[in-house]
């Protein structure tokens, strides 16, 4: 078992710290709290920078620019550094980056780009009186429209807990640094080819900030974590070793529901 014993103090709500949150509280807590670093690396991590690269230096482009050459050109370059190793076989390395190359293509290409883009891989940070915290959110992609303004993430992978992670924390955060909404909040899922579409309301600014009280508080309490019961990310884990120790996750899962 993890040592979780005394409470931890947030000072700052971070988008990437709550989306490791959501995808493992244990892997959380291994990585960002007791800041345990091994050399076997996700591979969706590696994977989502050069998705951020290409998505960046697509978006830097004059329009007659913008063809599928460049993208090809731009996964090429990027993808190199990643090794076969940090993949659970080298077919699965090969079946990502086809899958990561073809959904890339058909989010990037199928609309023109006419203007550059409001925000392009930018960190916002602001304190939030509601959270009693800071908020820290990275915003891929803004784009202009008509009086308002379109969010765009293009996430590696993605599931409806992290859709509502991102879709709340956006949602707050524009209308609390920015007085405006969105018009709309995009997010695309790479290895699925799957868009979401979120349109938010006022409504969504009260109910977001309600769940990320929420969030927050759950990430104060190491002892009331629990480990996934997602196979697919324990897999390419690198403190599945620690984590398991011999012991079936439902059955810790079961054990640590009891105890609370």
């Amino acid at each position: 078992m993890i040592g979780r014993e005394h409470r931890i103090s947030i000072a700052t709500l971070t988008d990437y710290h709550l989306q490791d949150f959501i995808r493992c509280p244990y892997q959380f807590y291994y990585l960002h709290i007791e800041g345990k670093i091994t050399t076997q690396s996700d591979w969706r991590k590696m994977v989502q920078v050069v998705v951020n690269q290409v998505v960046s230096r697509y978006y830097k482009l004059p329009p007659k620019s913008q063809t599928t050459k460049k993208v090809l050109e731009f996964i090429d370059d990027h993808w190199s550094a990643i090794e076969v190793r940090q993949f659970e076989s080298k077919i699965h390395y090969y079946k990502a980056l086809a899958i990561i190359t073809d959904h890339l293509l058909q989010c990037l290409t199928t609309e023109r780009i006419e203007n550059p883009p409001l925000f392009l891989y930018e960190k916002f940070n602001m304190n939030m009186d509601e959270l009693g915290t800071e908020l820290s959110l990275t915003f891929e992609v803004a784009e202009w429209s008509g009086n308002s303004f379109i969010i765009k993430k293009y996430l590696v992978d993605t599931d409806e807990e992290m859709n509502l992670l991102f879709n709340n924390m956006i949602s707050v955060f524009c209308e609390k640094a920015f007085g405006q909404l969105p018009e709309r909040i995009e997010i695309y899922s790479l290895m699925e080819g799957k868009k979401g579409t979120f349109i938010p309301t006022k409504k969504d600014v009260s109910g977001g900030l309600e769940y990320l009280n929420m969030i927050k508080n759950l990430l104060q309490e190491p002892k009331k974590y629990l480990k996934t019961d997602s196979l697919t990310v324990c897999k390419s884990c690198s403190h599945q070793k620690r984590c398991y120790d011999g012991i079936n996750i439902n059955q810790e899962r079961f054990s640590s529901q009891k105890s609370c």
